[in-house]
């Protein structure tokens, strides 16, 4: 067997730069291939990340004909399988300092926002009870905008001003949050640069609010807590993330499945290409199929052999694919400081479907291979 092997490969290096431009083309079908499946797998789960970074996985309840209070927030979390009930404010808004001004998203948010929306504090602390009680000008920005305010990340301590209807007025900077690197704030980075925090009580009239962050335990269904909302809350409306999360999943998995047909179609094309170069090994080495069934090989040896050869060039072909995916991969990861890795899943994967390429594609030219008769193939 291991003659037979090394038989095999020293036919195929008898022409060596075909071996490995064939070898080449397989290699830059399967590198594609894996790092698609890599990066679409890397995509979701980095919007998995971020919806539920944002408190994406409960429910969010808005103001419909009536504003939202106090005593509203105090209900919603009365009802079972809330865990927590956040109220949000959100303004777009201007942000004043030196004379320049820079726009901004301006969260209203109460202490609980904290457990809801996924907070890294870097310095200073969150607002707290007393901050809403006190209706306090206060303010946590992001550390991309205290850069770009103060010109140093650490500006706990620090005052801007805030354009709140129509006025302006001065909010002391209490924490710094880390710059969010998610989707959502890279897609709306264009609209509003920088993210700031304040208590709800000082941007909103009295204790109103427009719309409250709810934190699903995972014990009740969604569906049942929305019907019981709204049992509570009349003329509010509720906005199943969960759910929507599933329409995004099926719609992220679909582009997903069409990136991988566009990458399978060079894979079919490098199929080809065996079959093509097999087919002219064929041609060149009728008198040596003619030797050999001349001494007794059988049409079934010499189908295997060729058959053999166009499986090693498929294999040769996905192995170099695969660390070449895996280099690209870690050089992305380390360039990006993301985390795109190749699944041994996806290599074993490819591995089997470079076995089966081999065999489909070499079937017809090691048939024709066999099918040679002995004194024929000597005359050529």
């Amino acid at each position: 067997m291991r003659s037979k092997l090394s038989f095999t490969v020293k036919c195929l290096l008898e022409n060596r730069l075909r071996f490995f431009l064939t070898v080449l083309s397989i290699s830059v079908a399967v590198t594609s291939v894996l790092l698609i499946n890599a990066v679409s797998s890397f995509g979701v789960q980095a919007v998995w990340s971020e919806l539920d970074s944002l408190g994406m996985n409960g429910l969010i309840v808005s103001a419909d004909t009536r504003a939202i209070t106090d005593s509203d927030v105090e209900s919603m979390e009365n009802i079972t399988g809330v865990e927590k009930a956040a109220p949000v404010t959100v303004n777009a808004s201007k942000v004043c300092i030196g004379g320049d001004l820079t726009n901004a998203m301006v969260w209203g948010i109460d202490e609980k926002a904290e457990d809801v929306v996924s907070f890294e504090l870097l310095c200073g602390r969150f607002i707290d009870k007393g901050d809403i009680r006190g209706n306090a000008r206060v303010c946590m920005i992001d550390q991309s905008l205290a850069g770009e305010l103060f010109g140093s990340e650490n500006a706990v301590g620090r005052t801007l001003e805030l354009l709140c209807d129509q006025t302006v007025q001065s909010f002391e900077v209490v924490g710094i949050v880390k710059t969010g690197k998610g989707i959502m704030q890279s897609l709306m980075g264009s609209y509003f640069p920088a993210f700031l925090y304040v208590p709800y009580s000082s941007v909103s009239a009295g204790s109103d609010f427009n719309q409250v962050f709810l934190k699903t335990d995972g014990a009740v269904a969604s569906e049942r807590i929305a019907e019981g909302v709204k049992h509570a809350l009349p003329a509010v409306t509720v906005a199943d993330l969960a759910s929507q999360k599933g329409v995004l999943e099926g719609m992220l998995g679909l582009v997903r499945t069409v990136l991988t047909v566009i990458g399978a179609i060079s894979l079919l094309v490098s199929g080809i290409s065996i079959m093509n170069i097999m087919l002219i090994s064929v041609n060149e080495r009728t008198k040596e199929i003619g030797i050999k069934k001349s001494i007794g090989a059988s049409s079934g040896d010499i189908m295997l052999d060729f058959l053999a050869e166009s499986v090693i060039i498929a294999f040769a072909g996905t192995s170099a694919g695969i660390l070449f995916a895996c280099a690209a991969a870690f050089a992305a990861s380390t360039v990006f400081s993301a985390e795109i890795t190749i699944s041994l899943a996806s290599m074993v994967t490819a591995v089997v479907t470079a076995v089966l390429l081999g065999m489909l594609f070499g079937i017809f030219p090691a048939y024709k291979a066999s099918r040679f008769r002995p004194v024929e193939a000597l005359r050529r």
